[in-house]
C-alpha cells in the first residue's frame, strides 16, 4: 500500500482513494492517515452507510466517496465537518446534492455515460464541480477535461496489477505522471 502510495506521489498525484470494498480498508486508511497525511489527502470510497462514513472518518480520511446520492451519508460527512463526494448521473441528483450543501459531486459511471453527456450537463449547470469516476483513461481524459471535468478518479487505469505483483512500483509512478501530464496539457 505504501509502496503505491508512493509510486503515485513520485507521479504527482495528491489525493488518494481506499474503496470500501476492499479487504481490509480502515487500516489502509489507518496507515495512509498516518504516513501521508503531510503529502496527501487521503479518502474512501464506496461508502454506502452512515455508520460505514463515520469509520472511515475516524480511520483518518479526509473525504468520502459514495456511487450514489444519500443524504443520511452526506449528513454524517458534514456532521464531522469532511468533505463528502456523493455519486450523480442526473442533473435532479446534481441539484439535490447541491441543496445539501454538497460542492463537488462524483459523476459515475463517467466512460459509459461519456464526455459529452458531462458537456450536456454542464450547460444549464455551469458552475457545477464534476469528478468524473469509472472508465476514465488517457484516450478519454482529453475530453472530459474539456467537457468541463473538475478532477478525475482513475482506479485501474493507473494501478497496474502486474506491476504491483512484480514490485515494480515505477510503472505506476510513470503512469501517474503521464495522467497529470495530460490533465494539465488539456486544462491550457
Amino acid at each position: 500500500l505504501l509502496k503505491i502510495a508512493n509510486a503515485l506521489y513520485e507521479g504527482g498525484v495528491r489525493a488518494i482513494e481506499v474503496t470500501c470494498n476492499t479487504k481490509g480498508y480502515l487500516g489502509m486508511i489507518e496507515t495512509l492517515s498516518e504516513t501521508m497525511k503531510d503529502k496527501m489527502i487521503i479518502g474512501a470510497g464506496t461508502v454506502l452507510s452512515p455508520v460505514t462514513a463515520q469509520l472511515v472518518i475516524d480511520a483518518g480520511a479526509d473525504f468520502v466517496l459514495a456511487p450514489d446520492l444519500n443524504k443520511e451519508v452526506v449528513q454524517q460527512v458534514h456532521q464531522n465537518r469532511k468533505f463528502a463526494i456523493p455519486g450523480v448521473a442526473t442533473p435532479s441528483e446534481i441539484m439535490q446534492a447541491y441543496r445539501m450543501g454538497v460542492d463537488v459531486v462524483k459523476l459515475f459511471p463517467a466512460g459509459a455515460l461519456g464526455a459529452r453527456y458531462l458537456k450536456d450537463l454542464r450547460g444549464p449547470l455551469n458552475n457545477a464541480a464534476i469528478i468524473p469516476v469509472g472508465g476514465i483513461n488517457l484516450e478519454n481524459l482529453r475530453d472530459f477535461v474539456q467537457a468541463g471535468a473538475f478532477a478525475f478518479g482513475i482506479g485501474s487505469e493507473l494501478i497496474d496489477k502486474k506491476a504491483v505483483a512484480e514490485g515494480d512500483f515505477s510503472i505506476i509512478a510513470q503512469k501517474a505522471k503521464k495522467y497529470i501530464d495530460a490533465f494539465t496539457r488539456a486544462s491550457q
